[in-house]
């Protein structure tokens, strides 16, 4: 029962929030805009069914439509999945053009005035 507890708690704490959190903002970009884009109404009727299917499989779990092989197999794959959204989030940040000096500095020279350290 491990893993359906941990899907359930995944599904309500952390995966329902986070898409109404995105549908909100979807939501608050239109208003801002007085309008929606074609890709904004697309993400938005994506984002909603999603946030649909994550409460249907909560329905299921709660009914015990679900056994605990198929949570650990669903639970596995969501966090996956989420890991990989964060890792793509990251990315967004992370300039590897800056970093690519990075290894000149492997080796230092010291001079002999610096082995009084």
């Amino acid at each position: 029962m491990a893993y359906i507890t941990q899907l359930k708690h995944l599904i309500q704490n952390e995966l329902i929030p986070d898409v109404e959190e995105h549908i909100d903002d979807i939501f608050e970009s239109i208003a801002s805009q007085k309008d929606a884009t074609t890709e904004e109404r697309a993400q938005l009727e994506d984002m909603q069914a999603l946030r649909d299917e994550y409460k249907d499989l909560l329905k299921e779990l709660n009914s015990g439509d679900i056994d605990e092989e198929e949570a650990e197999q669903l639970y596995t794959e969501l966090t996956s999945m989420r890991e990989g959204d964060e890792e793509d989030e990251d990315d967004l940040y992370y300039d590897e053009d800056e970093d690519e000096d990075e290894d000149d500095y492997d080796e230092f020279d010291i001079d002999s005035e610096d082995d009084q350290y």
